[in-house]
């Protein structure tokens, strides 16, 4: 048992950790192509709580030849992918989805009657990805306390933290500078979504019994087939990869 434990570790360590299901990243259409303005493609991504990567059911037939039935491949099938979103004050998040359902069915009124049109599928068709992340490490380098002024903690907790890329940030609010090196999410696996579009909107419940609750939104993608995106090696190549094994070693 101790030697299948080691292989483990070091099956683990050879192939860069476990993956994480808290880190994802999801690419949805740009928001100026239904007119909104009040969201934005990075907006949607840090509001998104949870999506799943799509399945595929290969679909068969039965053949029966020599007295043996066999199952042949005719077809696949996939499921819609559901996705899961806080909403902000400002709802922006769900006007996006309204706006891309009325995309292809809009339903407004001309000289004051209702109406419905139906688009062309080219028109609100769009491609989605997923991604799932590898996280990216830090290499401290230099950390010192600002010279501030002693302020009231009202006024301090509001000072800005500036980030510096790759380098660390300026924290104002803690009086701090802190330099290190740090990498990136590294993107482990991605898939492609083909001719996706919200078919399901679900509806938002309210309750006087949650207090402290935060309002979640619900929302379904259809699409015509998904593909694996080849992504190529990391972005820092084989000294990205000799860093990440050693960070695995010394426990980092």
């Amino acid at each position: 048992m101790a030697q299948s434990i080691d292989e483990l570790k070091g099956m683990v360590t050879r192939k860069g950790g476990l993956a994480n299901p808290t880190l994802f990243k999801v690419m949805l259409p740009s928001p100026s192509h239904f007119g909104v303005n009040r969201t934005s493609v990075r907006d949607l991504n840090l509001l998104c709580t949870g999506v799943s990567l799509p399945g595929r059911q290969v679909m068969t037939n039965e053949r029966s030849i020599g007295g043996v039935v066999q199952k042949i491949a005719n077809g696949t099938a996939t499921s819609d992918i559901n996705m899961n979103f806080r909403v902000m004050n400002d709802y922006g998040v769900k006007e996006y989805f309204e706006a891309w359902q009325n995309a292809a069915i809009n339903q407004g009124t001309i000289n004051g009657q209702e109406t419905i049109e139906m688009a062309y599928a080219e028109q609100y068709q769009h491609q989605v990805k997923i991604q799932q992340l590898k996280k990216g490490f830090g290499i401290p380098i230099y950390q010192t306390a600002l010279p501030l002024p002693k302020l009231p903690p009202e006024i301090q907790n509001r000072l800005p933290r500036i980030e510096l890329g790759p380098f660390g940030n300026l924290d104002f609010a803690q009086g701090e500078l802190d330099l290190d090196f740090q990498t990136r999410d590294q993107v482990v696996y991605e898939c492609t979504l083909t001719d996706a579009f919200p078919t399901t909107m679900n509806e938002i419940a309210f309750s006087d019994a949650s207090v402290n609750g935060l309002i979640e939104f619900n929302i379904q993608l259809s699409y015509r087939r998904w593909f694996r995106t080849d992504n190529g090696s990391s972005p820092l190549g084989a000294f990205g990869q000799t860093l990440s094994t050693i960070r695995s070693i010394v426990g980092l």
